[in-house]
């Protein structure tokens, strides 16, 4: 079956393209409504609602005009991030792409959501470890999106990696972290992010997004 037949479907019903394992949680290529998304059981891991989610968060936050010359986006995904700066808001910036699953990466250079694969260096990393061991230049625009189906990992709220992200954020950058708090585990890690963030930043907002959704944007 071919992308155009799978796209023409698709506007009557979901068409599962394909299925795999994945190395923390299964996961599976779909289109729906004419586009491509990837979904793990429970929750949309790249292109869907979770695209939308970074339309309007970037979308929000970032400056007009040329915007940040480089991003970090820890747990990269399938792309949504990349095509979104790239393709939407037209950002010439270049991106260190970090995931920790090769599925995503292979899916993410299949271009199903285009952007300049030129200017983004993708790094198949636990991402928990890349950013302790990362000694680059602070970025001005740095993206966490990290989850195991709707779960943020714990680690995600301990002290390491909020220091981390405080040290690879630049003084007048921007971080961008997703959560999703939809029980009482998940919720005490969202707030235990966002008071980790509040110590370590001047300025943190809150956007509920998706229904679900709770972004912090610390500058």
């Amino acid at each position: 079956m071919t992308d155009a037949l799978w796209r023409l479907l698709s506007l009557f019903w979901p068409v599962r393209v394909n299925r795999w394992a994945g190395r923390y949680q299964p996961l599976e290529l779909t289109y729906e409504m004419g586009r491509p998304v990837v979904n793990s059981r429970h929750a949309n891991q790249s292109w869907g609602s979770l695209h939308r989610l970074w339309q309007q968060v970037l979308g929000e936050v970032l400056p007009p005009g040329r915007g940040p010359d480089r991003a970090l986006v820890l747990g990269f995904g399938a792309g949504s991030v990349a095509s979104i700066l790239h393709q939407e808001l037209l950002h010439p910036v270049r991106i260190v792409g970090v995931d920790g699953e090769p599925l995503m990466l292979k899916l993410a250079d299949l271009q199903r959501r285009p952007f300049d694969r030129n200017r983004v260096t993708l790094e198949e990393a636990d991402a928990f470890t890349w950013a302790g061991s990362c000694r680059q230049q602070p970025f001005p625009l740095v993206v966490v999106d990290l989850f195991v189906e709707l779960d943020v990992p714990e680690t995600a709220a301990g002290d390491p990696f909020l220091d981390d992200l405080r040290r690879l954020t630049a003084s007048d950058g921007l971080l961008v972290v997703n959560t999703i708090p939809h029980d009482e585990m998940t919720r005490s890690r969202s707030e235990r992010i966002a008071s980790g963030l509040r110590l370590r930043f001047g300025n943190v907002e809150e956007r509920t997004l998706e229904g679900v959704n709770r972004v912090f944007i610390a500058r």
